[in-house]
């Protein structure tokens, strides 16, 4: 048998060589395979997690101010073109699309459509031409510093309240008026605001300020209503009307009690840990009970978010232990002569409220 060539042997070599890399990339392939795909799975359950985070995160708001802050760098055909086509691509409804594009200030779907479909038509002098001349204006707060300034301090103010009620139309507002108090001008009724909302709300983010949840909300927002003001109102009516019914204080420096010109007594005010107590007294002596509990309640009339400058809110939760409460209705007091139970009066309310046993010394 002949012996094979040096050229032979080297085909050969390279040959063996090449199957030894293949078997080995296929070895490496199927490992690295598995591993990915336990690491896709992981991936997929982290991203899962992410993105249900990242919806309760962002709203139309931020992606709003995005768009605008946008439009400030560049032609917001191009930004509105390139948003419509994306949505389009993962098969968003033309409809959907131009809900969503008009409710981020961007063009309509139907512009949108007549502008791709001249960019599709390779077209691109008739896409990229602004037919606008191109015209650079200058920044609003530029010509007037001082309304940037007075702005600035009223958004301030507002956030530090404790209603969560400011919003970016109240600040374009508050601009619009100040604009034509220092121009000297008249507002036509069919004019925009000088400065629009969308703008409005890249101030508040340029000035430091951040729209965020409203958690520490305070307890007793929603009382200002209405028809809450007219019953609180009446209800301190009646009291001043009678007030030589009652026990008052006088509003010195030392302040002394005051009897009531009628008698006997019609009103007791007392603490509701001692209502039973009242009750039987009420009961005793016919007299009208006020009582008084102390503590708190979260009204529904609260917004979701608000504006915020800084790391804190104006007020705090209850849950977080650092409400605020008021209370004035502290008469169940030993040194107080007004609420006293004699040993009859005493052993009658323990047949009724036999829990008075565990009662503290402190309500004589």
């Amino acid at each position: 048998m002949p012996k094979p060539s040096k050229r032979s042997l080297h085909s050969r070599n390279i040959q063996l060589a090449m199957k030894r890399l293949l078997d080995k990339d296929l070895q490496h392939e199927t490992e690295s395979s598995s591993e990915s795909d336990e690491e896709e799975m992981k991936i997929n359950e982290d991203s899962s997690d992410t993105l249900m985070k990242f919806k309760d995160k962002v709203t139309l708001h931020e992606i709003s101010d995005i768009f605008e802050l946008c439009k400030n760098k560049c032609n917001s055909k191009f930004i509105s073109v390139l948003i419509y086509m994306t949505l389009r691509y993962f098969d968003i409804t033309w409809r959907d699309c131009d809900i969503f594009l008009k409710e981020i200030g961007a063009l309509s779907s139907r512009t949108c459509h007549k502008w791709v479909e001249i960019f599709i038509s390779e077209d691109l002098d008739s896409f990229c031409g602004d037919n606008r001349g191109g015209k650079r204006t200058t920044e609003f707060y530029d010509v007037y510093p001082e309304i940037e300034l007075a702005a600035k301090s009223y958004s301030i103010e507002r956030c530090a309240n404790k209603s969560a009620d400011f919003t970016a139309l109240d600040l374009a507002i508050f601009i619009d008026q100040n604009y034509y108090e220092l121009t000297n001008t008249t507002k036509d009724k069919n004019t925009n605001l000088i400065r629009s909302v969308p703008s409005c709300r890249l101030d508040l983010r340029r000035w430091g300020a951040r729209f965020d949840s409203n958690s520490k909300r305070s307890y007793f927002e929603g009382h200002e209503r209405v028809d809450v003001v007219c019953e609180r109102e009446n209800f301190v009516k009646y009291f001043l009307d009678h007030k030589d019914q009652y026990y008052t204080v006088s509003d010195d420096e030392n302040p002394l009690w005051k009897t009531p010109t009628q008698n006997p007594p019609s009103i007791l005010i007392c603490e509701y840990d001692g209502f039973q107590i009242a009750s039987l007294y009420f009961e005793m002596h016919s007299s009208l009970c006020l009582v008084h509990d102390e503590n708190t309640f979260r009204s529904g009339e609260v917004s979701a978010k608000r504006w915020l400058f800084g790391d804190s809110a104006p007020f705090f939760s209850k849950g977080r232990g650092r409400s605020v409460i008021f209370s004035d209705y502290l008469v169940m007091h030993p040194s107080g002569p007004f609420f006293t139970l004699d040993n009859i009066e005493y052993d009658q309310a323990l047949k009724k409220y036999p829990d008075l046993t565990n009662i503290d010394d402190d309500v004589d």
